[in-house]
């Protein structure tokens, strides 16, 4: 929170200009200047001689929506004189792939403080987490709605599309799927960050899910995808929605799934799937609170897909050890907390670049910007092709998995299961 300074003066001159000054200082409770911030890269254990010149460090100031883009010299160093404000820094880099899995490094700062009182040279060491790319990948979310001929919005068509983005077949058996806190996009940082010892406010590795835990069915093998194929996940209706409106889409295509469980009672949200997806059902783990809708922001959702390890979900979702409430409130409302090791992947949607993230950057270091004006015309947003591992690949797609949002996805003008 901005402090507010009061400063009582005895002035000559005309009294708005006392209230002039006044409102500059709640304004801005800072004076204006620059301090030279130095960020120093650090790879983990076995990736050292990644240390290099030309990596990009990105520094935004979630209050204004600036975005100065930084790149490292030869040592791992980046620097840049910074106007007094609050930022966050991010950094992404990639090794080569061992054994079919890339080697991923990713890092946020969520809060640097830059003020008229910080050192003349702020250094700044910046500790990569490594994680490795996966064959499971959200590869589509629609979730923002189209209109009908009758010009109406309509916004009961979501879905995600999950792809397989590996050499190898895959299996959707007891994958799991949520979205995590909040439903839309925060206006201040995440209640689950926290200040580190260095001062600076970084986001958790354990993350909330909110409002469901929905699981895949099957037993281990039986529901593959092949290399390069792709599966739908209906959010809402799983039916075909472009009957009565053609700038939707048909959920209800052999194959598909969907998050369907009769807890679920209204059913503008929630009609009875359509008989193409007999026994493509998810299970409903877990619920939050008395919705009747399942909740799937319309304006910037996230999403993500994990898989439970070393017990069954059941016992994981029901121990009250793996729930919390939310920090500083009073609600009544337990979260899922998930290790972020059991993300396969996911991605954050921000309605405006003063947004904040919700997902630490182990899952997810940037976020698509999708503003108001995209909203309620059948737009997506798509992940892009990865156009030099796809000839390596054979012409096999392969799609960019960098684990930050911003370089992996772009913004489509309509939903490609249409196409």
């Amino acid at each position: 929170m901005k402090k507010i300074i009061y400063i009582l003066l005895v002035l000559v001159f005309p009294m708005v200009s006392c209230t002039d000054k006044l409102k500059t200082v709640q304004e801005n409770p800072y004076t204006e200047g620059t301090k030279k911030v130095t960020i120093q890269l650090a790879y983990p254990q076995d990736y050292t001689y990644l240390l290099r010149e030309g990596v990009k460090v990105s520094v935004s100031n979630p209050q204004t929506g600036v975005t100065y883009d930084i790149y490292t010299d030869k040592d791992g160093k980046a620097s840049i004189d910074l106007p007094y404000g609050f930022y966050r820094v991010s950094s992404f880099d990639k090794g080569q792939s061992q054994s079919g899995l890339i080697p991923l490094f990713n890092k946020s700062i969520d809060e640097l403080k830059v003020m008229d009182t910080s050192p003349a040279h702020t250094q700044l060491q910046m500790e990569y987490i490594l994680s490795f790319s996966g064959q499971l990948i959200i590869k589509e979310v629609y979730f923002a709605g189209c209109k009908g001929d009758d010009a109406a919005n309509f916004n009961f068509d979501k879905y995600v599309q999950i792809y397989n983005n590996s050499a190898d077949v895959a299996y959707l058996d007891s994958l799991c799927f949520g979205c995590i806190y909040n439903y839309n996009d925060l206006a201040s940082f995440t209640p689950w960050s926290y200040v580190n010892a260095g001062g600076q406010r970084v986001i958790r590795d354990t993350i909330p899910i909110t409002e469901a835990v929905w699981q895949f069915p099957g037993r281990g093998t039986d529901f593959p995808l092949q290399p390069g194929e792709a599966t739908v996940l209906a959010l809402n209706g799983a039916l075909d929605h472009t009957i009565l409106r053609p700038q939707s889409v048909n959920l209800n295509v052999p194959g598909y799934f969907v998050c369907y469980n009769q807890k679920y009672t209204q059913t503008s949200y929630h009609p009875s799937p359509g008989q193409n997806l007999a026994g493509h059902w998810l299970d409903l783990l877990w619920k939050q609170g008395n919705s009747t809708a399942y909740a799937f922001s319309q304006t910037s959702p996230t999403a993500v897909l994990f898989s439970i390890r070393g017990v069954s979900a059941e016992k994981f979702v029901n121990n009250v050890k793996n729930k919390s409430k939310l920090p500083g409130s009073s609600s009544a409302n337990d979260y899922i907390m998930i290790p972020s090791q059991w993300v396969l992947d996911g991605v954050e949607v921000l309605s405006a670049a003063t947004r904040f993230n919700r997902f630490p950057a182990t899952i997810d270091a940037g976020a698509i910007l999708f503003g108001a004006a995209n909203r309620n015309r059948g737009y997506t947003i798509h992940r892009k092709v990865d156009e030099e591992a796809t000839a390596d690949a054979g012409g096999r797609i392969v799609y960019m998995d960098t684990n930050n949002s911003s370089a992996d996805f772009e913004i489509r003008t309509s939903q490609s299961i249409k196409e």
